[in-house]
């Protein structure tokens, strides 16, 4: 078979919208299930080395009322951080930020009034400050966000019918992040491509004790599994649909699911 060598890589020349759905539901202990979601736009520019400037503007659905003013409060200030702009590779790999410092003093003119809405809200404004101006940390936290790695998932391999390994990293709530380590398998289409992601994984010895830390739920061993789909656009350049399915079993149930779809 004559190989054909599929490298697809994001492009969003002029302005791109995405539909983002999350939900999230925890067995643990208590039965709990969580639901968001969120319109982004990003808009490209291209810079003379090849690599790329996205900025992205996150639009957040009619939130649920929130259990108590702090949740407010923080809603607020994380809603008020975007947009933000990130550079990346000709691929879509996240590479850094670019100007964080305009995206510090935009949040700070957005949220100088957030005193006169909520009370005691001034402690939490500067203790996000504080995080907001770590630049490094800023961006590792956003990226524990599903969509942002689903964002900037592209990865590239032989379509051949072969698989090729590839790993993808997931932020366990409250836990920590997890290698899925797995493989991918293309199928060719009229209009590009479908791409399928699989892993399944035990769970490492530091993921177990955060999880015996935090619930009185225990098991011996807890097994990860993660599946991706993703729709390659070949006329437009792009993903046009990329939906991830992470889920933890203690070999008798799932005890942990979050599944996100950005379309």
């Amino acid at each position: 078979m004559e190989e054909n060598r599929v490298k697809p890589f994001q492009k969003y020349s002029g302005s791109h919208i995405y539909h983002v759905e999350n939900s999230l539901e925890v067995q643990f202990g208590e039965k709990k299930g969580f639901h968001s979601s969120c319109k982004l736009t990003i808009q490209e520019t291209e810079n003379e080395d090849h690599t790329k400037n996205w900025l992205i503007e996150k639009i957040e659905g009619a939130p649920l009322p929130f259990e108590n003013d702090f949740l407010e409060i923080l809603h607020e200030l994380e809603q008020s951080s975007y947009p933000v702009e990130v550079k990346v590779d000709e691929k879509g790999v996240f590479l850094s930020a670019s100007d964080h410092q305009k995206v510090v003093e935009n949040w700070k003119q957005k949220t100088a009034g957030i005193q006169e809405k909520h009370q005691n809200a001034e402690v939490f404004r500067n203790q996000y400050l504080n995080a907001l101006e770590n630049e490094s940390l800023f961006y590792t936290n956003k990226r524990k966000e599903p969509f942002w790695n689903l964002l900037f998932f592209a990865p590239s391999y032989v379509d051949n019918g072969e698989k090729t390994h590839e790993t993808f990293t997931w932020n366990i709530k409250g836990i920590g992040d997890v290698e899925c380590a797995g493989t991918i398998l293309a199928e060719q289409k009229d209009y590009g491509f479908d791409a399928f992601f699989i892993s399944e994984i035990s769970i490492p010895t530091d993921i177990k004790e955060e999880i015996d830390k935090k619930y009185q739920h225990r098991a011996e061993q807890y097994t990860a599994t993660l599946t991706i789909q993703m729709e390659y656009n070949s006329p437009k350049r792009q993903y046009s649909k990329k939906k991830a399915d992470f889920s933890l079993s203690d070999g008798e149930k799932t005890v942990y699911r979050e599944i996100s779809s950005s379309i």
